[in-house]
């Protein structure tokens, strides 16, 4: 009799573990935050074709064109390459614009927080 209580505890504990380890694999597709805030948001406004940039001890940012941010993040703001950017979107986002500027963001060793889908993938809007 215990033997057969120790297979079923052992059965219960088995079942618990991968179910766990199930749910763990569920959830949203994308990558980990790399920090828990970034150095600075960019907020990429499709309707007047700007960016504005914020430091994250800012409470508002510069406008600034979206073509201008690479340039403004290093030499008005001195973020270094491998600083950590958000983004936000306000739609009507011109694909060719966002693509450019995710690209240089990354050309110059900018890092996306993460956490969610990077905006920058074409055809994904948050």
């Amino acid at each position: 009799m215990a033997r057969f209580g120790l297979l079923h505890q052992m059965k219960r504990e088995f079942v618990s573990i991968a179910v766990a380890a199930l749910l763990a694999g569920c959830g949203p597709n994308s990558a980990p935050k790399i920090a828990e805030r970034a150095d600075v948001t960019i907020t990429i406004d499709g309707r007047h074709h700007t960016c504005v940039v914020a430091l994250s001890k800012e409470a508002q940012g510069s406008a600034v064109p979206c073509g201008d941010v690479v340039p403004f993040l290093r030499d008005e703001l001195r973020l270094q390459s491998g600083s950590i950017y958000d983004i936000r979107t306000i739609p009507d986002i011109d694909d060719k614009e966002l693509a450019g500027l995710g690209a240089n963001l990354k050309g110059a060793g900018y890092r996306f927080i993460g956490g969610r889908d990077d905006p920058f993938i074409i055809g994904h809007k948050d």
